[in-house]
């Protein structure tokens, strides 16, 4: 049975506090991703795998949905669309956060 994406997501989150902990007093969500991603890599192709089409943008549009609802509490959201480049290192935006 593959994998729902929710769950997949959920798992992953469960991880955000901690690698929060770990990222510079300030940084991207690209950065966070790549984080993530390299301290929790089965958890992440797994949610990767969750989701067809565009694995990638969609999993990404999830932890940052997921990542918002910490904005005031663990880290605040310093500007939306912050010049970066995404894990491919294409030029593109994202968010820039604050650890609290």
């Amino acid at each position: 049975m593959p994998n729902q994406p929710s769950t997949s997501v959920d798992k992953l989150e469960s991880f955000f506090e901690e690698t929060i902990q770990k990222m510079d007093r300030q940084f991207t969500s690209h950065e966070f991703f790549l984080k993530l991603l390299h301290a929790h890599q089965n958890e992440y192709v797994a949610a990767l795998a969750a989701y067809t089409g565009s694995p990638f943008k969609d999993l990404h549009y999830e932890l940052v949905k997921r990542l918002r609802k910490l904005d005031g509490q663990l880290l605040s959201l310093q500007k939306k669309d912050y010049s970066s480049q995404d894990i491919f290192g294409i030029s593109s935006t994202t968010a820039l956060w604050r650890k609290k």
